[in-house]
């Protein structure tokens, strides 16, 4: 079953601004500018150009040089020149495959590149919307505290008129006296911390400005009631599983590229060149041939290259189990906490309209003198503190709904 619930941000005159931005908006900017993120796409340009120089070094090497001499000797008097080129080049025949071992190990490493950019998106996304979602709540508040003010104004006017007329006791127009500065002073501190939000959220998309922010235009909530999600098919793509999983290839990789050191290398060289006097080049020097090397002794080092690679396998699928583990279990908790945080933000909505309803009633039974002022400022309070208590919950749903996503590995560029 799935309710939504539209919260609206009703801009009055103090929140318009002509930089008023949706979540959508939001995301947009942050991909472009958030230096995380451009950190991060950095590290996935270094490793695709890690892999060019891998197989830059591959089976073909060519290289030449050109080179000339003068000399004019004090003692013969006798001037003399000579030049002189070289060409060769070098095929690699056998290295026990090392070289391919090497280039699949440097393809993994970039995506790992790509997956450690989805966790930090993931992580982008989290905090940009944690801001959004203060912003927010900061700017109902102000709604909110000044609807709470004009009625405790309208409260208070009503409690002094009985005072004038003698029907109330002072301590009653104090009481209200006092609630109507608590007012004043809650929407007052609302609008400073709208500010706050502000500059938080501006941080996070990545702004070099520093206008203000003064209004998001508005936000979904939604009441899911799913069943519990296939919790080991949404850790399969999360992008820190995904990131384990690629060290446990690349580790893998690597320890097949260390096991060729016990393996020949089988190289085919050729070259050409020439050293003559006054450019005098005729034929060129010719030479050919194939080279076999091995290393016969190297006091144990090619081992424990290769069981050191061994254990780096097995510290990473250690490290696969345990994120297995624990992101199952982050995964849990959150959805939980997704449900409940909505079904709460349900029933105080309810008792809202509870409230309200029965501060109407006791507004009417007032000022006509059928309760006293004890039962009907208890009343009001609990509209108050239920107008500020929805807030809080339907705020806590979204944030808990943002923590559950994130726990999933949603990403700025997820859809």
């Amino acid at each position: 079953m799935l309710n939504k619930l539209m919260i609206l941000l009703f801009l009055s005159g103090f929140f318009f601004a002509e930089d008023t931005l949706t979540w959508e908006e939001c995301v947009k900017e942050a991909v472009k500018n958030n230096p995380d993120l451009k950190s991060a796409k950095e590290k996935i340009f270094q490793a695709e150009k890690d892999l060019l120089v891998i197989q830059s070094g591959g089976v073909l090497q060519v290289s030449g040089s050109i080179s000339q001499s003068n000399s004019f000797p004090l003692t013969s008097g006798t001037y003399s020149m000579s030049s002189g080129y070289s060409l060769s080049g070098r095929y690699l025949l056998y290295d026990g495959n090392k070289y391919s071992f090497d280039v699949a190990a440097a393809k993994e490493r970039i995506n790992a590149a790509k997956f450690s950019y989805e966790a930090v998106s993931a992580s982008v996304r989290y905090s940009l919307r944690s801001a959004f979602l203060d912003l927010f709540k900061t700017g109902q508040l102000v709604i909110i505290t000044g609807d709470i003010k004009k009625r405790r104004k309208e409260n208070y006017d009503m409690v002094k008129l009985s005072y004038d007329a003698g029907r109330e006791h002072k301590g009653s127009v104090l009481l209200a006296e006092a609630n109507l500065l608590q007012a004043d002073y809650e929407v007052t501190a609302a609008k400073r911390n709208l500010d706050l939000a502000s500059t938080k959220l501006i941080g996070h998309l990545g702004r070099k400005n520093e206008a203000t922010i003064k209004a998001v235009s508005e936000i979904d909530l939604k009441y899911d009631q799913k069943e519990k999600p296939d919790l080991k098919k949404l850790v399969e793509n999360c992008p820190s599983y995904k990131q384990s999983l690629s060290q446990k290839f690349i580790a893998d990789y690597n320890l097949k590229s260390a096991r060729t050191s016990f393996f020949p290398q089988v190289s085919l060289s050729a070259g050409a060149g020439k050293n003559a006097s006054n450019f005098a080049w005729d034929i060129p020097d010719l030479s050919a041939g194939i080279s076999v090397s091995l290393d016969l002794f190297d006091g144990g080092r090619r081992t424990a290259q290769v069981e050191k690679a061994a254990s780096l396998i097995l510290q990473a699928d250690f490290d696969l189990i345990a994120s297995s583990f624990d992101l199952e279990a982050a995964l849990f908790n959150s959805w939980i906490n997704f449900q409940n945080a909505s079904d709460q933000a349900g029933v105080r909505k309810k008792f809202l309209e509870a409230t309200t309803e029965r501060a109407k009633i006791a507004e009417i039974q007032y000022s006509n003198g059928l309760i006293a002022f004890d039962n009907w400022i208890i009343i009001e309070d609990d509209l108050v503190n239920s107008k500020k208590s929805l807030l809080d919950a339907q705020i806590n749903s979204l944030s808990a709904e943002n923590s559950w996503l994130n726990a999933k590995g949603e990403t700025l560029e997820s859809k």
